[in-house]
């Protein structure tokens, strides 16, 4: 009895999103986590180098991996990164002068400020709905802020490190 080899590890050829940066190159199931993974970190990293540059945080995020069986191998299929990002002032702050070249970026007072005004409205608003708005607003400010505390914490040459590495 011969056996075909293609059987057990066969190749698995992939689609790009539309505008989305990347080769559309095949792989054999045995490497399809390896180059699904591979392209779902570099979309990864292109969401986290978008934030950065509107001065925004990556609040959470995850890589999926669509994983199906494909001759001998548990082969990647698919691949999906979702991100959540948070621009401090992007639409609730305006500033004053819409046509200055400030950058529109809260600081740590400002969003501390802000985090205790979100906790009087969550208090005092009768509606669940608008209470679950607030709360999710704040829980949003709250990462930020523990987002660019951590980051004050870190010693100045190693955020121009990880900045020019991430740009």
């Amino acid at each position: 009895m011969r056996i075909d080899p293609n059987s057990f590890n066969p190749i698995l050829g992939y689609k790009l999103d539309p505008g989305e940066p990347g080769l559309p190159y095949s792989a054999p199931a045995s490497l399809s986590v390896i180059r699904v993974l591979s392209q779902e970190l570099s979309n990864y990293m292109a969401f986290k180098k978008e934030a950065i540059q509107k001065g925004g945080y990556i609040i959470m995020g995850g890589i999926y991996l669509d994983l199906q069986k494909r001759g001998a191998f548990l082969a990647a299929v698919a691949g999906k990164t979702r991100v959540f990002i948070y621009t401090p002032g992007e639409k609730n702050t305006q500033s004053a002068n819409p046509t200055s070249d400030q950058q529109n970026k809260p600081s740590r007072l400002e969003i501390e400020r802000r985090i205790e005004e979100l906790r009087q409205r969550i208090e005092e608003t009768e509606d669940p709905m608008e209470r679950e708005r607030l709360k999710r607003e704040l829980e949003l400010l709250e990462m930020a802020l523990n987002t660019l505390n951590t980051a004050l914490r870190l010693p100045e040459f190693l955020v121009g490190s990880l900045l020019d590495i991430l740009v």
